[in-house]
C-alpha cells in the first residue's frame, strides 16, 4: 500500500467499541478514535463520545496485525490488534487486544482503516458514533417504577440500548419487560457480584431502591456497583420524606442520598411521593359498594403522582442526562384530594362513590390484610400523617415533574377513565349477583306465602318459583362455566384487527404469565401465539355484532358480543363473544384487572 508521512496526525476513524480489559472477561464500552502519522497508528479510546474523560492509548505499527476472531456469545464482529506500545502501560510491546464492533459494517471500516492507512472511502471521520449507541440500564426494573420506566425508555431504542435489570431473568413476571429493544439482564442488588458484570458499558443506570427492609444497603449496594462499572451517571431514587429525619423511610433513605452526592460520580437523585395509583386496590369496593377507605380527611390534598408520570420523567432524565447533573428532584404531582378522586370514579361509574376516612389503625390492619410488611406499612402511615400535618413535602405543589414532561399531570379524572372498563365490568358482574341472590329471597318469602293459599294455587306458585330458581341456578352457573373457560381454555371466533374474517381457535388466559393465548388446536399444547396482559394493554367495552351467514371470506358467526384488545403499535385482538353481554364482562373484568397493577410505596 502506499501512504506519505505525516507529521501531523490524519484522523482516520472514530466510533465505539468493546474493548477487552486486563482482567477476563473484563470487557469496556470505549469510543475509540483513530490517527496515522510517521508510519504508526495511535488508538485513543475514552468513557464517552464527548472525548473528555480519556482512558488510555495504544500505539499501532503500521503493519498493526488486523485479524479477525471468532464471536464468543454476545462478543461479535471482533478482531485483535498488535500494540508496540500502551500509554497506560497496561499491555507489553508485542502484546495483542481484541475489540468488538456494533455492527459488521462498522467491523468493515475498521479493518479497512488498519489496512489501507487511511478513512475509508466515502466515510468521514467521526461517522463511527452512528454504529455504537449508549447503554441506559435500570436495575430493579420489575417493580412498579421500574416497569413504567422501562415502558417510557423503549420510546429511546432507537438512540440507545435499553436494559431491564432483575433478580430473575426466568421469572414469568418478567414477561411484560421483554419489547422490542428491551434486554433483560440479571442484575441483584443482594448479590453485588451479579451488577458489575451487567453495568459494564452502561452510559446512565437508574438505580430503584427496592420496597425491602435492608433497602439502605441495598441501594448503597447498587451505587457501588454502578461505579465500579463505570457508570458515567446515576439516577437514584428516593422520596419526599426524606426531609422529615427520625421517619422510617427518611432513615432508610437519607444514607442513600448521603453516599450518591459523596460516590464521585454524576448523579441525579428523583425524590417520589406516595402513588395516585394507590387507591386501586379498592377496585373492587369503588364498583360494588361506592366506596373507598383511606386514614385522611376527604379535603386533605396531597402531592401524590402517577406511576406513569414518573416513569416517563425518569426516562427523559435519563436519555438526557447531561441536563441533570448532582441535581436532586422532586417529582410530585398536582395536589389533590379524596373528594376529587370519589367525584371521577362517580363520573365513569355513573353512580355516587364517597370516600370514607377510617382510624389510622383500621388502615394500617387492613393494609397488613393486604400482605404488606408492618415496618412499610408503619411508613406509610407516618405518610399519612405527614399529609394530614400539611407537611410541604407531600403536600406541596412545587414540582420539578411539569417542567420534565412539558405536559399535563395525570389527574384523578384520567386515573378514573384509564380504569373505568374493568371498574364498569366489576359492577355489571355485581350486580348480576344480586339480582340472582335476590331472586333467592324472593322465591323464600313466595314460598312462605303458600301456605295459607289454596292447594292448587301453592302448586302452581311453587312450579313458578321452581322455574325461576332453576332459571336463576342456570344463569349463575353459565357464569361459572364461563370464567372457568376463560383460564382453563375454550374455542372463542378470533381474528386481528388486519384480518376480515372471524375464525374458531382455542383461547385462554394464563394468570401467572398474565398472557392471553390463542392456538389453531384444541388444546394449550403446541404452538400458540399470546399478548402480554401489561399495564399499556386497552381492553374494549362490548360492541354486539349480529349473527351472520357464511359468505366468501369466513364461516358462518352467531350473535355475540365483540370486545377488543390492543396493544400499541399492533394490530387489535378481537374476540367474538358467544351469548350475552354478561358473557364478555366476564372476559374484560379477566383483561383488565390483570392490566391494572396494585400499586404501593
Amino acid at each position: 500500500f502506499n501512504y506519505t508521512k505525516m507529521s501531523a496526525p490524519a484522523l482516520l476513524l472514530e466510533g465505539w467499541l468493546v474493548k477487552d480489559g486486563n482482567m477476563l472477561g473484563s470487557w469496556k464500552n470505549r469510543f475509540c478514535s483513530l490517527t496515522f502519522a510517521d508510519n504508526q497508528f495511535t488508538l485513543d479510546y475514552y468513557v464517552s463520545d464527548n472525548k473528555t474523560e480519556k482512558k488510555g492509548t495504544f500505539v499501532i505499527p503500521r503493519k498493526s496485525g488486523f485479524a479477525k476472531v471468532a464471536d464468543s456469545g454476545d462478543i461479535k464482529n471482533c478482531f485483535s490488534l498488535e500494540v508496540s506500545q500502551s500509554g497506560s502501560g497496561s499491555r507489553k510491546a508485542g502484546a495483542k487486544v481484541t475489540f468488538s464492533a456494533p455492527t459488521i459494517e462498522s467491523y468493515v471500516l475498521w479493518e479497512k482503516a488498519f489496512l489501507n492507512a487511511k478513512a475509508p472511502v466515502g466515510v468521514m471521520p467521526g461517522v463511527g458514533k452512528s454504529f455504537g449507541k449508549p447503554e441506559l440500564m435500570v436495575i430493579g426494573a420489575s417493580g412498579y417504577v421500574g416497569v413504567a420506566t422501562i415502558n417510557s425508555l423503549a420510546s429511546f431504542a432507537k438512540d440507545f440500548i435499553i436494559k431491564a435489570g432483575v433478580r430473575d431473568v426466568s421469572s414469568a413476571k418478567n414477561s411484560s419487560l421483554v419489547g422490542a429493544g428491551i434486554k433483560l439482564v440479571q442484575a441483584d442488588m443482594s448479590k453485588p457480584k451479579t451488577l458489575v458484570p451487567a453495568l459494564s458499558g452502561v452510559k446512565v443506570a437508574f438505580v430503584v431502591v427496592p420496597g425491602h427492609a435492608d433497602r439502605t444497603a441495598l441501594g448503597i449496594a447498587g451505587i457501588k456497583a454502578c461505579k465500579d462499572a463505570g457508570v458515567q451517571h446515576v439516577v437514584v431514587l428516593s422520596v419526599c420524606s426524606v426531609v422529615k429525619p427520625g421517619t422510617i423511610f427518611a432513615d432508610q433513605f437519607t444514607p442513600i442520598e448521603e453516599y450518591t452526592k459523596t460516590c464521585g460520580m454524576p448523579y441525579t437523585i428523583v425524590r417520589l411521593p406516595m402513588f395516585m395509583e394507590n387507591v386501586l386496590g379498592q377496585m373492587q369496593s369503588i364498583a360494588t359498594t361506592q366506596q373507598f377507605y383511606t386514614p385522611l380527611d376527604s379535603h386533605l390534598e396531597q402531592n401524590c403522582a402517577s406511576v406513569g408520570d414518573i416513569g416517563e420523567a425518569v426516562a427523559k432524565i435519563m436519555a438526557k442526562s447531561e441536563n441533570y447533573v448532582n441535581k436532586t428532584l422532586s417529582l410530585t404531582g398536582t395536589p389533590v384530594n379524596e373528594s376529587q378522586f370519589a367525584a371521577a370514579f362517580s363520573e365513569v361509574l355513573e353512580k355516587t362513590v364517597t370516600h370514607v376516612p377510617v382510624p389510622y389503625s383500621a388502615s394500617k390492619q387492613s393494609m397488613m390484610d393486604m400482605g404488606m410488611p408492618e415496618w412499610q406499612v408503619d411508613g406509610v402511615i407516618e405518610l399519612y400523617k405527614l399529609v394530614a400535618s400539611g407537611e410541604a413535602c407531600l403536600t406541596s405543589a412545587v414540582s420539578d415533574l411539569p417542567a420534565i414532561l412539558r405536559r399535563d399531570l395525570a389527574t384523578p379524572q384520567s386515573l378514573a377513565a384509564y380504569v373505568a372498563p374493568g371498574l364498569k365490568a366489576i359492577k355489571a358482574a355485581a350486580e348480576y349477583e344480586a339480582q340472582v341472590a335476590a331472586a333467592e329471597a324472593e322465591e323464600k318469602l313466595k314460598s312462605m306465602k303458600l301456605a295459607a293459599g289454596e292447594a292448587d294455587a301453592a302448586i302452581k306458585a311453587a312450579e313458578k318459583a321452581a322455574s325461576e330458581k332453576a332459571a336463576a341456578e342456570k344463569a349463575a352457573a353459565h357464569v361459572k362455566a364461563t370464567r372457568a373457560m376463560i383460564f382453563n381454555g375454550g374455542a372463542v371466533l378470533k381474528k386481528m384487527g388486519n384480518e376480515q374474517a372471524f375464525k374458531s381457535r382455542y383461547v385462554w388466559i394464563d394468570e401467572d404469565k398474565k398472557t392471553i393465548n390463542w392456538s389453531k388446536t384444541d388444546t394449550k399444547e403446541g404452538t400458540f401465539k399470546s399478548i402480554v396482559l401489561s399495564p399499556g394493554i386497552v381492553v374494549s367495552a362490548p360492541t354486539f355484532s349480529a349473527a351472520k351467514p357464511a359468505g366468501m371470506f369466513g364461516a358462518a358467526e352467531p350473535d355475540g358480543y365483540i370486545i377488543t384488545v390492543t396493544e400499541s403499535g399492533k394490530p387489535s385482538l378481537d374476540l367474538k363473544i358467544e351469548g350475552t353481554v354478561a358473557d364478555a364482562n366476564v372476559w374484560i373484568t379477566a383483561l383488565q384487572l390483570l392490566c391494572v397493577p396494585k400499586a404501593k410505596n
